[in-house]
Formats: structure tokens, sequence, C-alpha cells
């Protein structure tokens, strides 16, 4: 048993960190090794749908036994298994399955999502041709509730532009699509862009205490800091325009290039120190765990 959880795991994180080292260097040499790099990722993305379905189920089971026990928050659980359910079942219908217009005929009439999918109007399918990529395009007129063409040329023909046959939905399926696109866009995208705007506050509070000046560097900071600020809005340029007027170092007192210079040069400098710094950790670290040294990852003491 130890064998399986410890061993075997500590083996196949070897051999693989192995292989795809050896595979990163030899380059044209060892064509076959080579192409591992290729073959590795695509079974990294295959482990990785398992977790993400093991990482369903373990959500589930938590919130379920979270309100089964009337734990604290027990409410807010519900609000998730309700968006949950309630997305992967739309997602579903109005995804490939069940596939009601996998098959867009001419003649046939449709609803076309605007390219956000929040509406859609009624249209006649006109003509179908296919793209070099084997892509769908159809050339679809504007009709009424009768199927008549609603936009007409000077000779009575109907007037047609031409879509991805993507678009083309049915009259149940544009409507499952559309409600979709109101929870993700109005609910989800809404209260993500809410959390991020609170977010905001508390960068704001923490960037105050962090700038207290005690020290030369610190007061170097405060300093870059503000001119990066006012360089990002319109006060800088009042105040650009306004020193602009200063005899001879008027016109090097352009707050907005000198932001440009402080990110292009000092700011870019230390972020390039800061990464080299960074990836001589991970390779640290990734060295660590390939040859066994670090094993938090097993769940035991690293």
């Amino acid at each position: 048993m130890l064998f399986v959880k410890r061993t075997l795991p500590l083996l196949i994180t070897f051999v693989s960190g192995i292989i795809m080292i050896m595979a990163f260097f030899c380059g044209p040499a060892l064509p076959r090794i080579k192409s591992l790099e290729e073959i590795f990722p695509q079974w990294i993305q295959i482990i990785m749908t398992f977790t993400m379905i093991l990482g369903a189920f373990s959500l589930l089971r938590f919130n379920f036994q979270k309100i089964a026990r009337k734990q604290n928050g027990w409410g807010y659980s519900v609000v998730l298994l309700v968006g949950f359910f309630g997305m992967a079942i739309l997602g579903m219908i109005s995804g490939s399955w069940p596939e009601l217009d996998k098959e867009v005929k001419e003649g046939n009439a449709y609803k076309l999502l605007a390219d956000n999918k929040l509406s859609d109007e009624d249209v006649r399918v006109e003509l179908i041709t296919l793209t070099k990529e084997g892509a769908k395009i159809a050339t679809v007129c504007r009709v009424d509730a009768n199927a008549n063409p609603t936009e007409k040329d000077k000779d009575g023909n109907a007037i047609t532009f031409k879509v991805s046959a993507d678009r083309l939905k049915s009259n149940f399926k544009s409507k499952v699509t559309i409600l979709q696109q109101v929870m993700f866009e109005g609910v989800f995208k809404s209260a993500q862009s809410t959390m991020f705007a609170l977010l905001a506050f508390f960068v704001a509070s923490a960037s105050f205490r962090a700038f207290r000046i005690k020290s030369k560097e610190a007061g170097l900071l405060m300093f870059s800091a503000f001119i990066v600020m006012l360089g990002n809005v319109p006060l800088g340029n009042m105040i650009s325009n306004i020193l602009a007027y200063i005899p001879l170092i008027g016109k090097y007192l352009d707050i907005a290039a000198i932001k440009e210079w402080i990110i292009s040069y000092p700011s870019s400098a230390a972020q390039s120190a800061i990464l080299i710094g960074a990836m001589l950790g991970y390779i640290s670290s990734s060295l660590k765990i390939i040859f066994g040294v670090e094993r938090s990852h097993l769940g035991g003491e690293g």
C-alpha cells in the first residue's frame, strides 16, 4: 500500500520529469523522444479533464452535505447548486446535445443569434456554401412571422447577407442560448465585476499602508507610483500643460512621457530581475519534486 501511495507516484514523477527535460534539450538528434514533448501535454489535458470531473463531484458532495446538516451558510450552497445545474443543463441543450440544428437546410426559417447571443431575429436560408476550411456559410434574408422577406431591393428581390451557419438556431435552442448568455453575462460577469471592484478598495488600502515613507527607498517608490498614477489620468495632462509654461525645463516636465520612461526602463529592469529570480526558484522547486526531495504534493510533509 505504501508503494502505491508514495513510491509509485515518485517513480512516475521522476520518469516524466527526466523525459520532458530530455525532450526539450535533445533536439532533432532523438526525434522519438522529441515527439514526447507534444504527446505529454495531450496526456496532461486528459488527466486535467478527470481532475475537473473529480473536483465537480467533490464540490457537489461537500455542498449537499452542508445543506443536509444545515451548517452555517448553507443557503449559499443552495445558490451554488442551482447555478451549477442550471448552467450545466442550459449548456448541454444550447450546445451539441440534442443536435437539433446539426444540418442547416436551404429554404428553412431559423433564428439568427446576435454576436453577443443576447437577441435574435427571424431569417430564411437561401443558400449554403462551404469555405476552404469546411465551415458552413449561410446566405440568409430577414423575414417576418409568415416567412416573407422584410427587406427587398428595387426589383422586389429579397436582400440577402452571409453569416456563419453556427449562428442559426431553432426557435427553442435560440431561447435557451439567450437565457444561458443572460445568466452568464448578466449574473456571473456582473458578480465577478462587483467582486473585483471591491478588491480595488483593499488594494488602495494596502497601497496606502505600504507607501508610508520610512526610508529613502520608500520615498522613491512613493514618488514613482505617484507619477505613474498621474500619467494614467486626465489630471496628469492638465498638470503637464501648466508646467509647460516654466522656462527652460517646462518642456521636459511631461508627466505622461516620464511615466512611460519609468515603466519602460526602471520598472522593466526590476521586473526582469524578479522574473529571473522566480525562474531560478521554479527550476529549484521542480528539481526537488522530480528527485523526491519535496513530497508535499503527495499529502505528506515535504
